[in-house]
Formats: structure tokens, sequence, C-alpha cells
């Protein structure tokens, strides 16, 4: 008789392939949340004016600082009644458009006699364009604003008062009247000019490859031609460039008639320097560093 205890083996079963965790998916939400907030990235940058980028860029320097607005804030009466802006922003607590990058620029431009010398001048302008018959009749078509670089006038143009013959760079007579008048105002202060050329975003086909590019170039110096034959020295032309419809005024509307614009620009000495100091950066030569040990007898 046998009068050991059973032996009960027991054996544990393991199942392989089976649920491992879920933190690929965590990883891959991540991954496509990341690429959706960079996506909208772009598309803000894509449909943003200047301006505006430059709002961003100045409360992304100092978030917890000041407005970093540039232009006035106060419209202009031209005669006319005041009307609301249609000027779409991205948020409505960013600032008017105009916003400088820079916090010293809002003080440069606000403060001491840099500030006082736009204001000046932006009230001279207003009050000498207010005897331009064209500006009399039609007071939507010019635009004053006080801008980062200067005082800014904006000639848009207007469907029943065309600036330009249809598709053409060819001002019509009103149009260049008002331009040798304007050039008089001009002369009565020194600063340099920019003048740039707009378009609407309808397609305009020419003759052979002539595209916006080439409409919105051909009608800013047709604005640059008019004024220096009005008297505004040509060493006061700082820049004349055309930028078809990538900067548009009415961006809720690509092809409104407001977008078909010339833009001149009286800029201040600082802007002024900045110009040609980004200009010399961008498209001038390399600058080639000497060797102060070299002589003429180690060249040749």
């Amino acid at each position: 008789m046998n009068n050991y205890d059973p032996v009960i083996r027991r054996v544990k079963k393991i199942k392989k392939g089976g649920h491992h965790g879920g933190a690929w998916k965590i990883a891959l939400a991540d991954f496509a949340l990341a690429m959706m907030a960079f996506f909208l990235v772009l598309w803000i940058i894509n449909v943003a004016s200047p301006e505006e980028l430059a709002a961003i860029e100045g409360y992304f320097n100092d978030p917890a600082g000041f407005s970093t607005a540039g232009y006035s804030n106060k419209p202009i009466d031209l005669g006319g009644s005041p009307a609301m802006s249609t000027e779409r922003k991205l948020d409505m607590d960013l600032p008017e458009p105009g916003s400088t990058p820079k916090l010293t620029d809002e003080t440069a431009q606000r403060e001491g006699n840099n500030g006082d010398e736009l204001e000046k001048m932006n009230a001279m302008l207003v009050e000498q364009f207010k005897s331009l018959d064209r500006i009399n009749s039609n007071n939507h078509s010019m635009r004053i604003e006080i801008t980062p670089e200067g005082v800014r006038i904006t000639l848009i143009d207007d469907p029943d008062k065309p600036m330009f013959e249809r598709g053409s760079a060819q001002l019509v007579p009103d149009m260049e009247n008002t331009l040798l008048s304007m050039a008089s105002v001009f002369n009565q202060v020194k600063n340099p000019l920019v003048i740039t050329g707009h378009t609407d975003s309808l397609a305009f086909i020419g003759n052979g490859y002539q595209d916006n590019w080439d409409l919105s170039s051909e009608r800013a110096n047709a604005a640059k031609r008019a004024l220096v034959e009005g008297g505004v020295a040509q060493r006061r032309i700082a820049q004349v460039i055309g930028l078809a419809d990538t900067v548009p005024y009415n961006r809720v509307n690509p092809d409104s008639p407001e977008n078909r614009r010339i833009s001149i620009t009286l800029m201040t000495d600082s802007a002024y320097k900045r110009l040609l100091e980004s200009s010399r950066r961008r498209f001038g030569g390399e600058k080639i560093q000497l060797d102060s040990s070299m002589t003429p007898e180690t060249v040749f």
C-alpha cells in the first residue's frame, strides 16, 4: 500500500501575441496634433498682411508689454463722414494695421522730434490735399496714414473714375493731373519716397508673358514719372516696386477694386536708413576682408 500523498502539477499557460497596450496611439495623436498646428501656422502666415505679421511678431517679442501699433488710430476726415474700415484682422484684439515689430519704433514714432515731424507732415498733407479737385469730388479714393516707415498716401482705384486705362499703365488725364499736383505738395518736404503698385487678384493677360507683376510695376513707374515731371527730384525716389496682388488692401475680397492702388510713402530718416541697410544685406555683394599682413611683395 502506497502512503505517499498525490502530487498535483499545475501548468500556467501564457498566451502569445496578445494586446501590447495603446502607447502608439497616443504618440500618433500627438504627431497629428503637431502637424495640424504646423499647417495652421503656415495658413495664418499666408493670409496675414505684413502689418498683422508685424503685430504678431511684436506680441511674441513682448507678450506682457504695451501695444506696438504704429498707425494713427484716428480717422482722417477729408470732407466725408467717418466710415468703419473694411480691413479684416485675424484677432479683434490686434492693433490697427501698421504695427511696428519693436516697442522702440513705436516710442521713436510718437515721441521726440521724429514723432512731431510725422504729425506735422501728416497734417500738412491732409490740408494741402483737400484743395485737389479729385479728392473733393471723391474723397474715399485717397487715404493718408501714419506708418512706422513714415506717412503713406494710398490712391485707390474707382471703377467709375479709374486711375489708369483698363489693362494698361497709361494714366488717365485726371489722375496724371492729380499726381502733378501732389508733386508740388511733396516738394514742401525733403523725405525720400517709396512708390508701390498693386493690382487685384483677377488674372491679367497682356502681350507676350505680361501679367499682374508687370502691370503693377509699370503703374508704379508711371506714377513715379508723373511725380518727377511735377518737380520731385530723382534722388528722392528710394524705391519703386510692383507687388501684383500679393498685398491686398481688402483681404476679404481679393477681386475688390480697392486692391488696385498706388501707395506713396514719405519715409523718415531712420526708415530710409533701414531700407538701405536691408537692401545692401539682401542684394549687395559680399564684403571682402583683407589680410592686414598682405603686402604688394607677397601678392605680386
